[in-house]
């Protein structure tokens, strides 16, 4: 069983940030979207699987990101049950190290109510598509996996919620690349994710998606490179709510500075 769990952002395949961790039995990484595992669909994706297994004594728990298809059309996967978890994960025999929330779901880590929302839009969509790179069409939740979402956390307390992107009001516009247009971004998820946080109670959210490590808001962390335990997290915002305080060295949003010099 996992004892340990830790936190990071995107990867895009680059996993040496994993070299320096200690190697303490029992422990799983939870990856905020864009792993770079399931992108290529060829022996690429496959010699990166197995490098990751061989080379690092952990299990890694991925939530889905923009940059990589859905694990259900990735060949040889079987969606399981977790009891780490204590729900459905997928995972391929051959790499039993690699486990993927589903796109949308609830789950208990670390005895903590857990909601998992994966997809985002692509900002490099055409991109990607001019270039012949993979862009795949079903990135951000449906409609119909948006709606199911929603009714499912109405009115819930949530501890934990583990995304790729985050809600509209918590968008970090400074992150955003110099030169888009951004009347070109579709901002779907973000829109209805805004209206998603209105309808439950929830104690933390971490997302990723936006290559920052920051704080953007209380009880709101945006993860890249940074690995941070998730124990570690939580004490935090619990020191937080008990002294209005946080650590000098946490790095801030522009935002969360300015509400910091108000109190």
């Amino acid at each position: 069983m996992i004892e340990h769990w830790l936190i990071t952002g995107d990867c895009h395949r680059m996993f040496s940030r994993f070299k320096h961790l200690d190697k303490t039995p029992n422990t799983a990484i939870i990856i905020l979207g864009d792993v770079g595992l399931n992108y290529t669909l060829d022996q690429n994706d496959y010699d990166t699987k197995r490098a990751l297994c061989n080379q690092y004594p952990y299990d890694f728990y991925c939530v889905r990101g923009n940059h990589e298809a859905r694990p259900s059309d990735v060949p040889n996967m079987e969606l399981v049950y977790d009891e780490n978890v204590k729900g459905l994960v997928w995972i391929e025999e051959d790499f039993p190290c690699i486990k993927y929330f589903q796109d949308w779901g609830f789950y208990e880590i670390d005895g903590l109510t857990t909601l998992v929302i994966g997809g985002a839009y692509s900002v490099d969509k055409y991109w990607r598509i001019s270039r012949g790179a993979k862009w795949f069409e079903n990135e951000q939740l449906s409609q119909t996996e948006r709606d199911a979402c929603y009714m499912s956390a109405y009115g819930r307390q949530i501890d934990l919620v583990l995304a790729h992107t985050c809600p509209l009001s918590l968008q970090p516009t400074d992150l955003f690349l110099r030169g888009l247009d951004q009347s070109t971004v579709d901002n779907t998820m973000e829109r209805w994710m805004e209206d998603l946080f209105k309808v439950f109670n929830w104690k933390l959210f971490l997302f990723g998606h936006y290559h920052a490590d920051r704080i953007e808001w209380p009880h709101v962390e945006q993860f890249y490179m940074e690995i941070e335990p998730l124990m570690d997290i939580l004490e935090r915002w619990k020191k937080y709510d008990e002294t209005g305080k946080l650590d000098w060295w946490l790095p801030l949003s522009p935002k969360m500075k300015r509400l910091m010099e108000s109190e």
